[in-house]
């Protein structure tokens, strides 16, 4: 690699790379909404993640495509302040009815090709874990709904305060004031 290349490189890499600002979400991989409210997907990502999902049901017939029950997008990639490599997990449900070796052996076939792709514009893995129980929650710290939108447990920056405008604007209740003690303030005036 010749000077002019290795240079061009090196700087092109420290001027051109946005760093994660601390206790907030990867830009480059979620979308704020300028009249405030809670983060989503940007589109991009989103449709990669669709097409991988329909791309993990091809396992099946053409017509019968509905393996997948669920899924939801969990892990670091979700956490504030995560690294710009940190992986997006997405936890898939399957349905078990009718689910022969064969068809398991190639929705596997099928994860294990998609597996480890970057997302659209990111440095972030996706890795995609089957499973045929319910998705549990509780074992993740967040979780977010790619095809809702809706975030399934919000990190703490995320909290109601910031992004629930029915709580944010609600009139604070004053006590109700008689017609006698109005007027007798004012005549004390």
């Amino acid at each position: 690699m010749d000077l002019f290349d290795k240079e061009y490189k090196n700087s092109y890499l420290k001027l051109h790379t946005n760093p994660i600002p601390p206790n907030s979400l990867d830009p480059r991989m979620w979308y704020y909404s300028p009249q405030g409210g809670d983060p989503t997907l940007i589109p991009a990502i989103k449709m990669q993640i669709f097409k991988d999902i329909d791309f993990i049901n091809s396992a099946e017939e053409m017509y019968t495509k509905n393996r997948v029950h669920e899924y939801v997008m969990v892990g670091p990639a979700l956490k504030p302040g995560s690294s710009e490599k940190s992986p997006i997990t997405i936890i898939v449900e399957i349905n078990p009815t009718n689910l022969s070796d064969l068809l398991k052996e190639r929705i596997l076939n099928n994860m294990k090709e998609i597996n480890g792709r970057l997302a659209v514009g990111t440095t972030h893995p996706i890795h995609y874990i089957p499973t045929i129980r319910k998705i549990d929650l509780q074992r993740h710290d967040y979780a977010y709904h790619p095809y809702t939108e809706k975030w399934l447990k919000k990190p703490e920056h995320l909290g109601e305060a910031r992004t629930d405008l029915e709580a944010l604007y609600k009139e604070k209740k004053r006590p109700k004031q008689s017609l006698k003690k109005g007027l007798k303030k004012l005549t004390t005036i």
